[in-house]
C-alpha cells in the first residue's frame, strides 16, 4: 500500500522498497497544514513533454541561477533568493524577510527552512512587496483562500522532494509540478492548480489568470533543458562546477550519486564505475 497524508500520495513501483517519508512528512507537514490540501479541487492540469533527460529537468527546476535571463513573468512576483540569510540578497530583500517573518510568527505559520538534508527541502520565502500570487500583475489568482486562511500575502511554501516533486503552497492555490521519465532524453512535467473546494471558476477564479505564469515558465524551461541535453549530448561537452548559489543542485546530484553508488554496490560492481562528470 502507498503512503498517504492529507491530500498526497506517495507511490511506490512495484517491486521496489517504498523509501521511508516518516522524517519528511514530519518536517513538511506543519508547513502545509494551514494552506488544506485536502480542502482543494483540480483547477487546471496539464502535462507537456520535454525532449531532454529526467536528470536534466530536475537539475533546471533545482536552481535559479538561470531565472534573470529566462523568466521575466515568473520573477515579477517571485524572489529568486532561496534562503532568508542568503548572501546575494539586498537590503530591501532583508527588511521584507524581516517584516514578513514577524507576520508569520503573529500566525504561527512555520517559515524556517528544513533540514532535509539531500532528500527533500521546505521553506516559506515572500513574494516581492506588492504582489501575493503567481500570476502577472501579483493580484490574488483566487478570491477564495485556502483553508481558514484570511491573509491573502503569505508568500509561498516551496517543498521539493525527491526523486521527482516540487510544489507551491500560496494563501490562495496550490501548484504541484510531477516529473516522469520517458525515453532517455524525454521527460513528462505535469503541473496541477488546486483551490479551494468550493471556489467557482468564474466567480472566485480565472483559469487563465491562475496558470498564465507557470505555463510561461514551463515552455521557457522546456526550451532550456532541451538545449542543455544538446549540449551534455555533444562531443565537446566538458562538465564544470555549480555556481556557490546552486546549492540545491548540488544537494539532488549529490543524492542521485549515492543512489547510484548504492544500486551498484547491492549488484556487486565497483563504485568506480560511477562517472557523473568526467574530467578528460
Amino acid at each position: 500500500m502507498s503512503p498517504r497524508w492529507g491530500a498526497n500520495l506517495c507511490g511506490r513501483l512495484r517491486h521496489a522498497d517504498p523509501p521511508d517519508i516518516a522524517r519528511f512528512k514530519a518536517a513538511v507537514t506543519p508547513y502545509i497544514a494551514p494552506h488544506r490540501p485536502e480542502r482543494t479541487t483540480v483547477a487546471y492540469s496539464m502535462t507537456i513533454i520535454e525532449e531532454a533527460n529526467w536528470k536534466l529537468v530536475i537539475e533546471n527546476n533545482r536552481e535559479c541561477y538561470h531565472c534573470v535571463g529566462s523568466h521575466p513573468e515568473l520573477l515579477a512576483t517571485l524572489i529568486e533568493f532561496a534562503l532568508p540569510d542568503d548572501p546575494r540578497a539586498t537590503q530591501d530583500f532583508q527588511a521584507l524577510m524581516q517584516e514578513k517573518s514577524a507576520l508569520w510568527e503573529r500566525l504561527s505559520l512555520p517559515h524556517l527552512p528544513a533540514d532535509g538534508g539531500t532528500e527533500f527541502r521546505r521553506i516559506r520565502l515572500p513574494f516581492h512587496r506588492g504582489a501575493v500570487s503567481f500570476t502577472a500583475d501579483g493580484r490574488p489568482a483566487s478570491t477564495r483562500l485556502l483553508g481558514e486562511l484570511t491573509e491573502p500575502d503569505l508568500g509561498s511554501v516551496r517543498m521539493f522532494r525527491v526523486p521527482n516533486n516540487w510544489n507551491h503552497f500560496l494563501a490562495d492555490h496550490i501548484i504541484h509540478f510531477r516529473v516522469l521519465p520517458l525515453l532517455e532524453s524525454r521527460t513528462a512535467l505535469k503541473t496541477t492548480w488546486l483551490v479551494h473546494e468550493d471556489a467557482v471558476e468564474g466567480v472566485d477564479y480565472d483559469v487563465e489568470a491562475l496558470t498564465q505564469v507557470w505555463r510561461a515558465t514551463n515552455a521557457q524551461d522546456a526550451t532550456l533543458v532541451a538545449n542543455n541535453q544538446r549540449g551534455v549530448s555533444s562531443k565537446g561537452y566538458r562538465p564544470g562546477p555549480h555556481a556557490r548559489s546552486e546549492f540545491m543542485l548540488s544537494n539532488f546530484t549529490d543524492w542521485y550519486a549515492q543512489k547510484l553508488a548504492a544500486y551498484i554496490d547491492a549488484a556487486g560492481a565497483s563504485r568506480s564505475v560511477i562517472r557523473l562528470a568526467e574530467v578528460v
